[in-house]
């Protein structure tokens, strides 16, 4: 499959990475271990729409992207059919503490917001077509608006993060009180602390299912997962 569509270059060491700049993450079940570069030869590229956690090959890969100081983000959803529950107890929703090739950090969640931002930035429960609240989540702020310079010249940014897969990417936020469940819109049910807000999917901003939407914390589907982060410090 194709590499992340950045302007950036593939690097081999998270210190000599740039914004923009894209770096092999693979993971060895045989150490149980994360590492960044090198030889994916014998590893198995996760496809664009995820895989089954539950049969993960024993050595596979995929890209990370760095999008600010000390943040790398994977550019697919990694592992689908896992539960935000799973997650959370596995500490990857506030962050898994990991040593990778040298590089201390925490693997986790991105912030998605908890419904939906008005033209002001402030909370509201209809999509308005602005993205999420609070404005500053990472998901807004680091991949609808990634930066179009860093963009390969006739490529999109679903080249970049490929959100529009129909797979949503699980986030570490708890939906806001009054976000309702019905996947066309109209206010049926509201929903309360089970559920999660997911970020994604067949489209980036279209419907309560297509940019943000909200599972129950239990729910385990090939149309959601987890898209990893790296947070480290950078000095």
């Amino acid at each position: 499959m194709a590499v992340p569509a950045t302007t950036g270059q593939l690097r081999e060491r998270v210190e000599d990475m740039m914004v923009g700049d894209y770096i092999v993450w693979k993971y060895d079940i045989t150490i149980t271990g994360y590492i960044f570069g090198g030889s994916t030869s014998a590893y198995t590229e996760i496809p664009v729409t995820g895989h089954p956690l539950a049969n993960m090959p024993s050595k596979y890969f995929w890209y990370a992207i760095k999008v600010g100081k000390g943040l790398l983000i994977a550019d697919r959803v990694v592992n689908h059919t896992v539960t935000w529950d799973w997650l959370n107890a596995n500490r990857f929703v506030e962050g898994s503490p990991r040593t990778i090739s040298g590089v201390s950090g925490v693997v986790r969640c991105l912030s998605g917001g908890v419904t939906y931002a008005d033209v002001d930035g402030n909370r509201t429960f209809e999509n308005k077509n602005m993205g999420c609240f609070p404005v500053d989540n990472e998901w807004d702020k680091y991949i609808i608006n990634f930066p179009v310079a860093l963009i390969q010249k006739e490529m999109k940014l679903n080249d970049v993060w490929n959100y529009d897969q129909g797979v949503q990417t699980w986030t570490s936020d708890t939906s806001a009180n009054g976000i309702y469940t019905s996947s066309s819109g109209t206010k049926s049910a509201q929903v309360n602390s089970t559920y999660r807000s997911i970020r994604g999917g067949n489209s980036l901003l279209s419907g309560i299912w297509g940019g943000f939407g909200i599972y129950p914390t239990n729910t385990s589907s090939v149309d959601c997962g987890f898209r990893p982060v790296f947070e480290y410090k950078e000095v």
